[in-house]
């Protein structure tokens, strides 16, 4: 009882003081804090983030206690927090001269090196600090490294020092953590996950490590780890949204669509008016082709969002399933007023147009697309086949090129201008596009093959073919 009450006392004492140093401000009293206050105000303010606050509060201790050390250290301190590791310098250049063994300020002018992006200068301050902390306090120092580190992407020197950390302290669980989360943004996911391993091999009811670990087999397509990893943590918490959304995104990655519906269904009774999973579920059904049951979702989304453009796009492609093309352009056009120039939804549109036997009108679709999204490749490929299709051949040809000069490294512009070519009886020009097309993807030559199969009757295309196969 008195622990609590001592406890009570000290929060309802902190307050106090907050609020006699913050009605200075206002009431125009002014009242007297020794350093240890002053240093306790200060440390409120760093910790709420607000560093200009806390920058005021340290000038204004300084101008009462202008000798203090150690308002002047939280005066650098604050400095490197606002991204002023210059002026943090100066102070703390003065303050080693009095301090020099004191691993706080090497560990501080560290951090503003590190700021001035001079790495192998803030190295150094670092194993400075780190050499003039008591051994049971090194761990900790060097954790403290590492996450400075962390603040300008360094993660590499930041594991250095994880890892001396953890060879300290190998049951820490911050450290390893943090050595898996660093791995994964240095791209090393076997090494992040043997320490998330680690991590759960101490305490296996960690959700955050599990739903971690879901996402990194995620990420190297083994999805059915992946939904191990998230089965683990709905079982831990089975309110944790995250963990059901990405099982059900697996399972349709899967292509386990039934399986996914399921998930999708379970996650309604946590989010029950979200207008997004009703059209991942509406998808779903699509790709099962149960139509109604995916017609039904995507009404539900409209009923919560009736601006929601990805559910007018799933009504557009059902009703374009079922050959129903005029309401498929009618849903689809609805969709392009909630989303303007969207590129998905003007492919879908010039697709549509074309059914209608529109090909201008489709034409003008797929430019807007690749407007939109010079990168959308269907969409240029469809719209100089549009070109082939009305007899436009050099129409085509130009779509393509203009096609390759936005894209160079795109294989299938150059294999399809090599066939339009080849079809103009243009042998030279489609053996050039035929060598760069080759040059960046070889086995896409048989897609070639698939588009125009007469090549493969053609001596000369047979022949640079098996020169490049060589060389894979």
């Amino acid at each position: 009882m008195s622990e609590e009450k001592d406890r009570c006392f000290n929060e309802s004492g902190f307050a106090s003081l907050v609020k006699r140093y913050e009605g200075m401000g206002s009431n125009r009293t002014r009242y007297y804090f020794d350093v240890d206050e002053f240093e306790e105000i200060i440390d409120h303010y760093l910790d709420l983030g607000n560093y200009m606050d806390a920058y005021n509060a340290a000038e204004h201790a300084l101008k009462l206690h202008p000798s203090s050390i150690s308002i002047l250290f939280k005066k650098a301190v604050i400095l490197n927090e606002k991204a002023q590791p210059l002026d943090s310098l100066r102070i703390l250049r003065i303050i080693e001269k009095i301090e020099l063994n004191n691993p706080e300020v090497h560990f501080a002018k560290g951090v503003a090196f590190n700021l001035l992006g001079q790495i192998k200068i803030a190295v150094k301050q670092f194993n400075k600090s780190i050499n003039y902390t008591p051994e049971e306090g090194k761990p900790d120092m060097m954790f403290n490294t590492a996450m400075a580190f962390e603040q300008n992407d360094r993660f590499r020197i930041a594991l250095r020092y994880l890892g001396q950390a953890h060879d300290l302290e190998p049951e820490n669980l911050s450290y390893i953590y943090y050595i898996a989360y660093f791995n994964e943004r240095i791209d090393q996911p076997d090494k992040a996950l043997a320490f998330y391993n680690r991590f759960l091999d101490i305490d296996p009811f960690s959700t955050d490590v599990w739903y971690n670990m879901g996402l990194l087999y995620n990420r190297v397509e083994n999805n059915d780890k992946a939904i191990e990893a998230y089965d683990f943590v709905i079982s831990l918490d089975d309110e944790y949204a995250p963990a059901y959304f990405n099982k059900a995104s697996t399972l349709a990655n899967k292509g386990d669509y039934r399986a996914a519906i399921a998930v999708y269904k379970d996650l309604l009774y946590l989010e029950e008016n979200n207008e997004q999973l009703f059209c991942y579920i509406g998808e779903c059904y699509e790709k099962i082709e149960q139509w109604d049951e995916a017609l039904k979702y995507y009404r539900k989304a409209l009923v919560v969002n009736p601006d929601f453009a990805d559910a007018w796009l799933g009504l557009s492609l059902v009703m374009l399933a079922g050959e129903k093309y005029n309401k498929s352009l009618c849903y689809i056009e609805k969709a392009l007023v909630c989303s303007p120039g969207n590129s998905e939804y003007c492919f879908v549109l010039g697709n549509i147009y074309l059914k209608l036997n529109r090909p201008y009108n489709a034409i003008k679709a797929y430019r807007k697309a690749v407007e939109s999204d010079p990168e959308d490749f269907e969409s240029w490929i469809n719209m100089a086949e549009t070109f082939m299709m009305l007899g436009k051949k050099e129409k085509a040809i130009q779509i393509l090129t203009e096609a390759a000069g936005i894209n160079p490294g795109i294989a299938r512009f150059n294999y399809r201008l090599a066939a339009y070519h080849l079809m103009e009886n243009n042998r030279e020009k489609a053996g050039h596009f035929l060598r760069i097309a080759l040059s960046l993807d070889y086995d896409l030559h048989r897609e070639f093959f698939d588009y125009y199969p007469k090549a493969s009757g053609l001596t000369v295309v047979k022949r640079l073919i098996e020169s490049y196969s060589k060389t894979q």
